[in-house]
């Protein structure tokens, strides 16, 4: 099984790294950027607070799907068509997010809580990386 939220925070990771490329937008780029990062960080901060309930996170992949084929044409010209298209393509590795239910279903609350510790801390990122593109000069 593939990691899924290993590879969401990796990605997440990425563009936290490439904030200041992305910061480097004129100012009306700068909204649909961040507004764009920040649509990623709501897909992943629904799927955790559903999945912390015990609730199946409805429609999620699709969402993670249509961010994942965003990608190149939301910040490509900022990152570089070929480091967008590869981040892009990770998240589209895992766009079956909603199979975290299955996979944490009948784990120890411990794991299961630290797991998804992590998939907040990817949805983190995203927020912080759209933050600094939408407040940077």
């Amino acid at each position: 099984m593939k990691d899924i939220i290993g590879t969401v925070l990796s990605v997440a990771k990425s563009l936290f790294g490439l904030k200041a490329s992305l910061a480097n937008a004129r100012a009306k780029r700068k909204k649909t950027v961040a507004k764009f990062l920040a649509r990623i960080a709501e897909t992943i901060e629904d799927t955790s607070a559903a999945l912390k309930h015990g609730n199946y996170p409805h429609g999620k992949c699709q969402e993670l799907l249509q961010h994942s084929q965003s990608m190149e044409s939301a910040i490509g010209d900022l990152v570089g068509e070929k480091k967008a298209t590869e981040l892009g393509n990770h998240l589209k590795e895992v766009w079956e997010i909603e199979l975290l239910h299955h996979e944490l279903r009948g784990k120890p609350e411990a794991e299961r809580n630290r797991k998804l510790e992590v998939l907040d801390q990817a949805a983190g990122l995203f927020r912080a990386t759209a933050a600094f593109v939408k407040v940077s000069p």
